[in-house]
């Protein structure tokens, strides 16, 4: 009963604030569209409450009160013009879909995830709405990978591989949780107090060991490129080499023999039933491309056809976002999710380069405390294009079109460019108004924080 009584104070709180800033709406719709309260808590739950419909109801609301604000605001990039597109597209298929009542569900589906990603993309305009939304992800996939494990070691249950978790199966529930992997890297490396460090650090293994409990080999995968990635991309080599070491030092603990001959069948193909039929739906997909090029059978449509074009049985999914797409919705709608997908990347990309042109550019010269907050930035970055490029590989196998976390991150990537210019720029302003003067010292805690930022970054001095 307790977990209700939260949740109803989580809305009307969330609700509350949102009349006066949408972000507060968008903080509850995306804590309850990761954490997944119904399906996580659904024995606690007096009957099934549309929690998540209720907090973008709040944010629609506090978007209308709050226009001329956003207004005022906003900044239009590239891709909430291709979220448009991208419904325009899923629209037409859905009018032209063969069972328009199956695909008009999954275009209201769609309607939600899509439209509060737009909203996104204008509402969130400073750091700290960014670094919230990164610690909600974290958060929220901590705790289910917490609850995971709890159920492994305390009652002997598996439930995240032999269910999965809400309507996802194991597949779709690891990659879910796996996308949180890179977000403990970020806090874990920036966070300004040891225990936020200790804390992100011990939910990332808690995660890494909930991924290997559903025993999906694409998470697995995605998960070692967005480490792989993160990795790479992490200064000084040699910390790197660290965290690389603790990894794999964790991964051969955590994961048991099973586990590991799990694993290895990826690469034996011939004797994996798994990837023989993903390849036959594959094919399946491909075919009704041929044959319903631009505006695909309809949403979700297709389940109903790889049967007829080779599929093991009757009502396979494809088992691949990108055939999926083509096959639901044309190769149209296909290429303008690969845009929505690779701008973000790029915009990330872009805006990663211009903090460390930043952190160059000031080699040598006296530091101050912003410097650490850049730094922090620069990790969360990195830890959402990490985020991004795990779900773009894991979903080569997976269809998993309204999970809401890679749409969040798309989003916040469309956001980034501005927010970092608008934090290089305070810097500046604050380097021009006295340009020969010695920063102003820091107190205790200000000197304990820059102490702590450099373990993770000696280029701060």
């Amino acid at each position: 009963m307790k977990q209700f009584v939260l949740l109803i104070a989580m809305v009307l709180v969330g609700s509350t604030g949102s009349l006066f800033n949408p972000f507060w709406g968008l903080m509850l719709y995306y804590s309850l569209s990761v954490l997944r309260p119904q399906d996580l808590w659904n024995w606690a739950m007096p009957e099934p409450w549309p929690w998540s419909r209720m907090a973008a109801g709040a944010v629609i609301v506090g978007v209308f009160l709050n226009m001329s604000d956003i207004w005022k605001r906003s900044r239009v990039t590239l891709v909430p013009i291709l979220l448009v597109c991208y419904v325009i597209l899923l629209t037409f298929s859905t009018l032209t879909a063969h069972d328009p009542g199956w695909s008009q569900h999954w275009l209201f589906e769609y309607a939600k995830v899509l439209l509060l990603a737009f909203i996104t993309c204008f509402v969130v305009h400073r750091y700290w709405h960014l670094r919230t939304l990164a610690a909600i992800i974290l958060i929220g996939l901590g705790y289910i990978a917490w609850e995971v494990n709890y159920l492994y070691l305390f009652d002997g249950r598996l439930d995240i591989f032999h269910h999965g978790f809400g309507d996802l199966d194991n597949n779709g529930a690891g990659l879910m949780l796996a996308m949180g992997i890179p977000f403990a890297y970020a806090f874990a490396v920036s966070a300004s107090r040891w225990w936020m460090r200790a804390i992100s650090a011990a939910l990332g293994l808690v995660i890494i060991h909930a991924v290997l409990m559903t025993y999906s080999r694409g998470a697995m995968v995605a998960s070692i490129i967005a480490m792989l990635w993160i990795l790479w991309h992490h200064r000084p080599r040699i910390q790197a080499a660290i965290i690389a070491l603790i990894l794999v030092g964790a991964i051969a603990l955590l994961a048991g023999q099973e586990i590991q001959d799990r694993f290895m069948l990826t690469f034996d193909a011939g004797r994996d039933y798994s990837a023989q039929s993903r390849m036959t739906s594959w094919s399946a997909a491909l075919e009704i491309v041929k044959e319903h090029p631009l505006t695909g059978v309809g949403i979700r449509n297709s389940n109903t056809y790889t049967h007829n074009y080779g599929a093991d049985h009757v009502g396979r999914t494809i088992h691949s976002q990108y055939l999926q797409i083509a096959a639901d919705c044309g190769l149209p709608a296909l290429m303008v999710y690969l845009m929505l997908v690779g701008t973000a990347l790029y915009l990330m990309t872009k805006s990663r380069w211009k903090l460390l042109a930043h952190q160059e550019s000031l080699a040598g010269l006296t530091r101050t405390d912003e410097d650490c907050r850049l730094f922090q930035m620069e990790k969360l970055i990195l830890s959402a294009q990490a985020s991004l490029v795990l779900f773009a590989f894991g979903s080569v196998f997976l269809s998993l079109e309204v999970f809401e976390t890679p749409w969040l991150v798309i989003a916040m990537a469309s956001t980034m460019p501005g927010i970092v210019a608008d934090e290089l720029e305070g810097v500046e302003t604050q380097v021009d108004a006295a340009p020969s003067a010695e920063p102003p010292p820091m107190d205790a805690e200000g000197k304990r924080q820059k102490r702590s930022i450099l373990r993770f970054n000696p280029a701060v001095s």
